[in-house]
């Protein structure tokens, strides 16, 4: 059987995880929504934090620490990034690189 090369948007998840990169959101936002739409499956794989406190996993003071209004909020290399950010400007802020790029 072929090993299956992991995709795009698989890989930049597992990097933006490895980097200790944050999704901050709400189970409830349709632009939280929206920005884990374009990474598929893979989108399990986001490092996400949910700040709403009804939320499942909720870490609201972590949200609230961090300064997090608007949802949803990327917290990469120590900078804050509001808004849906495509995959490609995730990699751009997160100095990914794909494995299979040529």
């Amino acid at each position: 059987m072929l090993d299956r090369q992991a995709s795009y948007e698989e890989e930049l998840a597992q990097h933006l995880a490895s980097i200790d990169a944050t999704m901050y959101g709400a189970y409830w936002c349709p632009h939280s929504a929206r920005q884990r739409r374009p990474f598929g499956p893979a989108s399990e794989q986001l490092p996400y934090t949910e700040c709403d406190p009804q939320g499942i996993s909720q870490q609201s003071e972590r949200c609230l620490a961090a300064g997090i209004w608007a949802y949803p909020t990327w917290e990469i290399n120590g900078q804050l990034h509001e808004g849906v950010r495509s995959p490609k400007q995730l990699a751009e802020i997160s100095g990914f690189t794909y494995s299979a790029a040529p």
